[in-house]
């Protein structure tokens, strides 16, 4: 039987496609189940909502006015190891907390976009009881949410904090930021790059850094489970975190205080979100940290602390 050399590519290309697609699968399949046995090997609390059980940790003192930290997109509670200790030593009761589908939080199969985060924090407040306003502080995505739940539940919020607010101006990530947003190629993309493209973003490179302005965690660890890149790929299609100065615009018009603070060198927010920001917030407060990257929360802690501890004491002495 003879093979007309068209014949034989397409059997090439279909092979090299089979060959993806089950590596594909394989790759999803070694991954560990996220279950009971997975949730007790979690530093901290695990509380039930009603898409799953969260991973929460309480810091300083009971009685201290409580400051909720709301994480970005990717990388879990251990992105404020730093600021949560100064603002604990400082007299604070932190709440941090992984998103669903990161660190040890559950991971729903479901539209992670913006009612749904403003949902689980408000039963995140409510199962644990937190009746009294609290002080928020929002990281990058983290900020499109406080400023999202703050414009919705004014009635419980006091102060906020946002730092390198996501919702203004994003790196574009081109042709592969596309690809990634369709339907079943986006899928079959991000499975097989998304881990690499995360661990490789030169915002987070604080090798040269000492260790105490590092990042406080294993990114790689909550990688290991089933649910992790779904989480994100549907917080990319369904979260934008571009163009929401409406969102701001209505954060301002609660007239709750707000603080922003960004880096000059930041390579994921950028800088030009700074000027969008002032004028959709015009009474917030807005610093710029200089040779600031996206991760200056803990590579330059000390600062940043500082702020954060001023800023929720004003209003709480």
């Amino acid at each position: 039987m003879r093979f007309s050399i068209s014949k034989l590519i397409g059997f090439a290309i279909l092979a090299v496609i089979v060959r993806a697609v089950i590596g594909h699968w394989q790759r999803g399949n070694l991954k560990k189940d996220f279950d009971q046995t997975a949730r007790d090997l979690a530093p901290y609390e695990h509380i039930e909502l009603t898409d799953g059980f969260i991973h929460y940790h309480w810091q300083g003192p009971e009685q201290g006015p409580v400051v909720v930290m709301v994480h970005g997109f990717s990388t879990p509670l251990f992105i404020f190891e730093q600021n949560a200790k100064a603002l604990a030593e400082a007299g604070f009761r932190v709440l941090r907390y992984d998103h669903f589908g990161r660190g040890w939080s559950d991971r729903p199969r479901v539209r992670y976009d913006v009612d749904f985060y403003d949902r689980v924090l408000v039963e995140l407040l409510n199962a644990l009881e937190i009746k009294d306003k609290v002080n928020l502080v929002g990281l990058s995505m983290g900020g499109v949410i406080s400023a999202e739940f703050t414009a919705r539940h004014p009635e419980r919020v006091k102060k906020l904090a946002l730092l390198v607010p996501a919702g203004f101006d994003i790196v574009d990530t081109g042709l592969k930021g596309k690809l990634v947003r369709l339907p079943v190629l986006g899928d079959f993309l991000w499975r097989r790059y998304g881990s690499a493209m995360l661990l490789s973003d030169p915002d987070y490179d604080d090798s040269h850094l000492p260790s105490h302005n590092r990042l406080l965690g294993d990114l790689q660890e909550q990688m290991q489970y089933k649910g992790y890149a779904e989480a994100l790929l549907s917080t990319m299609r369904y979260l934008p975190m571009t163009d929401r100065d409406e969102t701001y615009s209505r954060l301002s018009a609660t007239g709750i205080p707000v603080l922003s603070v960004f880096g000059d060198k930041d390579l994921t927010v950028l800088i030009s979100s700074a000027k969008r920001f002032k004028k959709a917030v015009p009474d917030g407060t807005t610093h710029i940290v200089k040779d600031a990257g996206h991760g200056l929360n803990f590579q330059q802690h000390e600062r940043v602390d500082a702020w954060l501890v001023d800023w929720f004491q004003a209003q709480t002495n």
